[in-house]
């Protein structure tokens, strides 16, 4: 299948250049345009605002880049979307910018997709004795779950960003939030529309260069979750499907 990885970010000038590596080492060779899988994976980073050098780290590196000015996890993921739509890829995996362990464990998101087993994958971050998700972000995330498992019977274990997903399902999900939401409402929307979501664990190491603008704080941690539960409240709330998504979307040249 035809792959590509779209990283947002904000000021990840010290982490892209780790994460690249990983992408090398395990075999990945970063390539900005449409490809053939076998010769690599299209890499797109969008800055979202950043005021160090992201760009031109990504850029060096091999990566598309598109800038997203306007400040939005959700508005960055929507920005590379829209630019991915002229040469739409099969898969499309969201990774952040800080997750060095994900590289090799692409395959394992990737496999029941291939297997026509699942139409999302979402990686379940275990640190296994290492340092993991810090605590306070965690608790808004197991809430979330609780809930999705109650309304939707969702097995999914975590609402980790690592996750590969069918272009053609993430595009009749229409989404449209612009912020931490983002994830929430595509669980929503998957589960509602009855696509096959599941998880698969991996493995995951808190951040070691850099800052995490969520889990790296108390307060931007429960800022977060709010997002994420309002999300929730109004995708469970919506009685009608959402509109086809109009593909109008037009990030900003880079």
């Amino acid at each position: 299948m035809r792959t590509a990885v779209l990283i947002p970010a904000r000021n990840e000038t010290e982490a892209l250049p780790h994460l690249f590596a990983a992408l090398r080492r395990a075999g990945w060779a970063a390539r900005g345009d449409a490809h053939d899988a076998h010769d690599g994976i299209q890499v797109i980073v969008v800055d979202n605002g950043s005021d160090d050098a992201t760009a031109e780290v990504a850029c060096a590196a091999g990566a598309h880049v598109i800038q997203e000015p306007r400040a939005g996890y959700g508005r960055a993921c929507l920005a590379g979307m829209a630019w991915l739509r002229r040469a739409a890829p099969e898969t499309l995996v969201f990774l952040d910018a800080d997750d060095f362990l994900a590289a090799r464990q692409l395959p394992i998101l990737l496999q029941p997709l291939e297997d026509d087993e699942a139409d999302m994958v979402i990686g379940e971050r275990s640190a296994r004795g290492g340092p993991g998700v810090f605590w306070h972000a965690r608790l808004g995330n197991l809430l979330i779950l609780a809930l999705l498992r109650w309304l939707y019977g969702s097995p999914v274990r975590d609402m980790g960003p690592f996750r590969a997903v069918r272009w053609s399902t993430i595009e009749s999900l229409s989404l449209d939030d612009t912020s931490y939401g983002w994830f929430v409402q595509m669980q929503v929307r998957a589960l509602r529309a009855g696509c096959r979501v599941r998880g698969e664990p991996v493995r995951f190491r808190r951040r070691t260069v850099g800052r995490s603008k969520v889990s790296g704080s108390i307060r931007a941690s429960i800022r977060a979750s709010w997002v994420m539960l309002l999300t929730l409240a109004v995708e469970v709330t919506r009685r009608s499907p959402p509109r086809p998504s109009s593909g109008n979307v037009t990030p900003e040249p880079p």
